[in-house]
Formats: structure tokens, sequence, C-alpha cells
């Protein structure tokens, strides 16, 4: 009995780390959605430790933001220890495209950018491996600190970044750049713009979404403005590019004063709002409005900070990331300033109710949205397909496996209590057992 039920828990062990996966801390880390999944990979574990682990969250579930259940992808563990790189999604949500960020080699733990782009074959889901592709076309610059969109015909944009040349304990110096680099993910080819008229300052640490007109809209960050130091992007001061015109545009916005920024994250919701949410000062301590909206649809755009969404809203975090789903913008892990400690909670904003929430219920929109996806825009995921499937069957086996032994380990248990409780029943004549 002892050994059967020894035998079995071990077996639950094993079985156990890849359902329920226990993800450290994090921040500076990378966050894309598909097939129901929010997908996490890399970023900064503390001053000393990078991460290289690919994880995920089931979003085709209900749960509770004070008990996620992550699920690890064994066979995904990144070649590099990556942080504040940029990662994009594929227009048929075949590839996901892990692009520049710090990297350091997985096994060395020294600084490696050789290969500046990796990619994950999500078709092979989950066995598949990240490797690096075959890119063409004109050299691939080493940056940090970026954040890339894609448009509807597959082409990333990526504007400046850092390009770190001092890496030395806490410290990552570097120069920064005010270029726009595009990345097509159909042939695999890099291309660095030649455009002079226009351009903004360098750039790093912004957010980036793109709106259905082709129009990328920049916000906040730091900039190099040729001081000692970089300094912090007002608010109000909005970067914006044409994808169809290959152009830069500048537009102050209105509304409410929100606090400069970096390290924040955005999502563009289906009616054309821009939600921000946390960043800290350059100092890295609280800004006076974690939370604002801006909206893209009036001309100049305007800065609101809603009533509704300062109920229960989360501590002061940074180097989060954000990701909309269906109704839910899905913040998770950062750097918590009110405890000084690495994070790993998941928080909810419903963007129907305009409140933070504890219970995420995945509902389908009656509607579809037009527009190209990006890092931080709203995710429709496809209808489950059948590599879908088969990984819901491989999950599925794992927790059958589970439930029968469970079920043989009672069994044993069962057999083994009634043999002992037969041993010490006393058997008299003319008496019978049932």
């Amino acid at each position: 009995m002892y050994f059967s039920f020894k035998f079995s828990f071990c077996i639950i062990l094993l079985i156990n780390p890849i359902l329920c996966y226990d993800p450290p801390p994090r921040m500076h880390h990378n966050s894309v959605i598909i097939d129901n999944r929010l997908l996490i990979f890399g970023g900064f574990i503390s001053f000393t430790t990078s991460a290289n682990d690919f994880f995920y969250l089931d979003l085709s579930n209900s749960f509770n933001n004070a008990n996620i259940s992550w699920n690890l992808i064994v066979e995904g563990s990144l070649p590099i220890n990556t942080w504040l790189s940029t990662s994009i999604v594929s227009l048929d949500n075949s590839t996901i495209f892990l692009i520049g960020g710090y990297m350091r080699n997985e096994s060395t733990l020294d600084y490696d950018f050789s290969k500046k782009v990796y990619t994950y074959d999500y078709n092979n889901f989950p066995s598949s491996k990240w490797t690096p592709p075959s890119i063409t076309g004109d050299n691939i610059p080493s940056r940090q600190q970026i954040r890339g969109v894609i448009d509807n015909s597959g082409v990333v944009y990526i504007y400046s970044g850092l390009n770190t040349t001092v890496l030395t304990g806490e410290k990552f110096l570097g120069v920064m750049f005010n270029d726009m680099n595009i990345f097509n993910t159909i042939s695999l080819t890099w291309s660095n713009l030649d455009i002079s008229e226009n351009r903004p300052l360098p750039t790093s640490d912004y957010s980036a979404n793109i709106l259905p007109s082709g129009i990328i809209v920049y916000i906040g960050g730091q900039e190099d403005t040729g001081g000692t130091n970089f300094t912090l992007t007002k608010m109000e001061n909005i970067k914006l590019f044409d994808t169809k015109k290959l152009e830069w545009s500048y537009m102050n916005a209105t509304g409410d004063a929100i606090d400069p920024r970096w390290l924040f994250t955005s999502v563009l919701t289906p009616d054309g709002y821009i939600i921000i949410f946390g960043g800290c000062t350059h100092d890295y301590t609280n800004v006076s409005f974690k939370f604002a909206v801006l909206d893209t649809n009036k001309s100049p755009y305007e800065w609101s900070i809603p009533d509704s969404s300062k109920s229960n809203l989360p501590p002061s975090i940074y180097g989060h990331s954000a990701n909309l789903y269906y109704d839910y913008m899905i913040i998770a892990f950062g750097f918590n300033m009110d405890t000084q400690l690495y994070s790993s909670q998941v928080y909810l904003y419903n963007i129907k109710s305009n409140t933070w929430v504890k219970t995420f219920n995945p509902v389908e929109p009656a509607i579809t949205t037009t527009f190209g996806p990006s890092t931080t825009n709203i995710i429709l995921p496809a209808k489950k397909s059948s590599k879908t499937l088969a990984i819901g069957l491989s999950l599925g086996i794992g927790g059958a496996a589970i439930i029968i032994i469970f079920t043989a380990t009672f069994i044993i248990f069962y057999k083994n209590k009634k043999n002992k409780t037969r041993e010490g029943i006393l058997i008299i004549a003319g008496s019978s057992e049932n």
C-alpha cells in the first residue's frame, strides 16, 4: 500500500509542474496572445538574474486573479535570457517573433547579441523550439527598450531604442537612436528607412499602438535632448508615424494633465481609445495618475482620467505587460513600487464596465474589429484549430492520467483497508459475512 501510494505521488509530482507552473516574479518580460492563451516569456528576475522560461495562462476558462494556474511549456525555453525586447505575432498566428532587447547566452550567461531575432513556430505548439530565422536586407541593429507594432500587410515597425554599450552590474548605458526600422514578416526582409524630414528626437521606453488608418501613435518614454541625461517625454506631445506615406507628424493632446513616465504599457480598444497603465518617473517613483485614457477619435487627441477607474486600483507598478483580450485588459507581473518587490500578480480591467475586477469571464463579442494586431492591441483569437485540439487532448491526457492515478490509488487503499478489516473479524460458525 505504501509503495503504491508513494509511486502515484511521484508521478503526480512529475506531471504537476507542467500543468501548474509557479513562475518566478519578474519585470520587462514579453507577452502575446494566441488561441486563447496568454503566453509569457523572458524577463528580468533580479539585477543579477534574467529568465528564459516560456509559459501561458488559459483564457478559455474563467478564473480569479488571486488564484492563477500557469502552464509551463517545457520544450519552449529560450536559448537566451532576454528582457526589454519586443515580441510580435504574425498575421496568421503561426509565428512569434522575438526582436532585440538585452540578451544573455542561456548556458554561459555572457551577453550575446549575435542573433537579434528569434522565432517560435506556433503551428507545432508545444513541441517547437526558438530558432534564429534567416533574414535578408539591411543590417539588423542591436536595440533595447523598444516596442514594435505590425500592420495589416505583415510589416513590423520599430522606432528608435537604445544601443547599449556598457553592461556592468546595474548600469545599462548606451546611445539612443531616432531611426525607423521595418521588418517584413512575410518575406523575412529587414529595412532601415532613410527618413530625415520631421524626424523626432531619439526615444526609448515609449508605448506604440497602430490605428486602423495605419497611423502609429507613440506616447511617452524618454528622449535624448542633447544634455548629459535623458529626459522624460511630455505625455501631451504625441509622435505620429504614417505607415502608408512613411511620414512623421506631431500632435499636442488636450484634456487632463498626465505625468510623464516610462516603463509603462498601453492597449488600443476597438473604439479608438488608448489605455495606459503604470510606469514611473526617472527616479523610479510613483506617477500621480497611473491609469489614463487617450481618445484618438477627437482631433486633437484628448486625455482623460475616468472616475470609474479609480476604485480597486492596482498598486503602482512598472516593467509589467498589458494585453487586451475581448473585454479585459490583462496586466501581468512587473515591479511593485509599493512593496519594492518583483511581482507575479495579474490585474484585470474590464473595458466594457470601465472597472477593475478580480474575476475573468471570457465572453465572445458580437462583432469583430477591422484593424491589424499589434503587441498591445486587442486580441480576437481564431477559433480552435486541429492543433488547438491536439494540445487540448495532450493536456486532457495529463489530466486523465492524474484521475486514473488517484482512482487506482483509492482502489488499492480500499482493498488493503478491507483486507485488514477482514483480518480483524472473528468468524463464528453459523454466522455469515455480507
